[in-house]
């Protein structure tokens, strides 16, 4: 969801030497056929991306070093209405459209796609994963709600949905089976990110989810969450580190092969900055 919210940049310069920070480095420019950029996944040596609200429902393959497209992927039965973000398991890529920001949406829905049609087709049928959640009173219109919602990762056969808090400024996460149908969501726990939560990964080496997004000021973030549970996604170890890339609109994040970490960012204009992808070093 693109955002209209003046930000206090002189203030956000001064507070972004109090926090810690990841090593964090530029890889490159996406192409503007992704300059909305929101979901990332790093699949098959290759990245896959989608643009968010209102765009066609293409899934957009990337060369993971040059990052110029390669391949544009139809999703002949889905609409983008707001597109947030990508995970995936051994046979499927699962597309989160539960972007929700005015809080009135009836339809949030996970797409679920075969990636052998995705290795051989430009044009695919996906699956459909709906759900509510269960702590939502009402579908009544109203703007910057707690129940938008930007983050998703598959983990042991369900998938994790995380809010963005608009009100809040903390993230709750929820699970949900991947088997299509609909369902009402299971709670699992929240978290105080200090910010709105746009992506999340869960890493299967090192038995880590790690969440990424901006606070305030439009200063990234990265929330790492160690020894969580079945019923508390928070119950272990969470850390919370300010980014080192400066003003960024920060959207995914995607594990790599080695177990470190790419990000996308949106582009913004009113920052001057361009949608691309950023390495984070750590495991």
């Amino acid at each position: 969801m693109k955002i209209k919210i003046v930000f206090l940049y002189i203030s956000a310069l001064s507070l972004g030497v109090l926090f810690g920070q990841l090593s964090s480095t530029l890889v490159g420019v996406l192409p503007d056929a992704v300059s909305e950029s929101s979901g990332l996944l790093y699949y098959d040596d290759t990245l896959i991306t989608h643009n968010d609200s209102g765009n066609a429902p293409i899934l957009y393959q990337l060369n993971n070093k040059t990052l110029k497209i390669e391949k544009e992927i139809e999703v002949v039965n889905a609409k983008n209405i707001d597109w947030e973000d990508l995970a995936q398991d051994l046979n499927y890529i699962y597309v989160g459209d539960f972007g929700n920001y005015w809080g009135d949406r009836e339809d949030l829905v996970v797409y679920k796609i075969s990636k052998e049609a995705i290795k051989t087709s430009k044009k695919v049928s996906a699956e459909k994963i709906f759900y509510s959640y269960p702590d939502k009173k009402d579908n009544k219109r109203k703007g910057s709600n707690d129940f938008d919602a930007e983050a998703m990762f598959y983990k042991n056969n369900e998938l994790y949905i995380l809010t963005k808090q608009w009100r809040g400024k903390k993230t709750a996460a929820y699970k949900i089976p991947v088997k299509p149908g609909k369902y009402i969501a299971t709670k699992v726990g929240e978290y105080n990110t200090k910010g709105l939560v746009t992506g999340a990964t869960y890493n299967t080496k090192s038995n880590k989810v790690v969440l990424v997004g901006y606070n305030m000021f439009m200063m990234p973030f990265v929330v790492e969450v160690n020894n969580s549970t079945n019923t508390n996604l928070f119950a272990g170890v969470t850390k919370r580190t300010q980014l080192d890339i400066g003003f960024v609109q920060m959207e995914g994040i995607a594990t790599l092969p080695n177990g470190g970490y790419y990000m996308s960012s949106e582009s913004f204009t009113k920052l001057g900055a361009s949608a691309s992808i950023y390495k984070l070093d750590g495991k």
